[in-house]
């Protein structure tokens, strides 16, 4: 008989005013989800009950049922949290950057090192994609997806047009982009990748960028 999940910490977050900080609890959704996440990783989701995450939280059925709705919606919501928390991460850095190599630099390197720092939102994710609970949300994540990808296909859409990468399609583009860093990161988390993700990323990002990138040799020259 397998042993119980042990029970969740529910981290306290610092919140700074000024010079000053203060310690406070997470919000009564963010417990939930906070303690649904470490449940659905130890035990998955369909072993676990609310009744788990009710303990778990330190919140009545009441609340959880005001902000889930249930046991599914509670599951929507989560994937819906983390991913949007990925995308934040992510954007964060790539704003940073204004050329279609720096971009596929930073989202390998930014992608791998969000989900090894944070691996059971990274197994989550990945995981739990086509959960039933997920797809009923369907439409909004796509739409949720279609806008953060739109200022990536707008940095790129330039790139194409001046002959730096590839003619492919946007969907075949991103692709070619995510499918190798998600193939790497399922054989991290199994135990069997060989590199460290440091070297992993940059070794995924030159390979990646051989595949899209037009060898310099063949570029169009622009007229001036």
């Amino acid at each position: 008989m397998a042993s119980p999940a042990r029970k969740p910490v529910v981290p306290d977050y610092t919140v700074k005013a000024g010079a000053h900080e203060r310690t406070v609890k997470a919000g009564t959704r963010q417990r939930a989800l906070i303690a649904a996440l470490a449940l659905f990783d130890a035990q998955g989701v369909e072993a676990t009950t609310i009744e788990q995450v009710r303990d778990a939280a330190e919140v009545s059925i009441g609340s959880l049922y005001h902000h889930f709705g249930s046991r599914e919606g509670l599951v929507t919501a989560l994937y819906e949290d983390l991913l949007e928390r990925y995308r934040i991460a992510l954007m964060a850095e790539l704003s940073k950057h204004d050329t279609p190599r720096s971009f596929l630099d930073t989202f390998v390197k930014t992608h791998i090192a969000w989900s090894v720092r944070h691996p059971d939102a990274a197994r989550f994710l990945a995981e739990h994609r086509y959960h039933r609970a997920v797809t009923m949300a369907e439409a909004k994540l796509q739409r949720g997806t279609a806008e953060f990808m739109r200022p990536l296909m707008l940095l790129f859409r330039p790139a194409v047009e001046a002959g730096i990468l590839k003619p492919v399609a946007p969907d075949v583009l991103i692709s070619l982009v995510v499918g190798p860093v998600q193939a790497w990161l399922r054989s991290h988390r199994a135990g069997k990748a060989s590199l460290r993700p440091d070297l992993a990323a940059k070794q995924l990002a030159d390979t990646i960028w051989d595949a899209i990138a037009v060898p310099t040799t063949a570029r169009k020259t622009r007229k001036t």
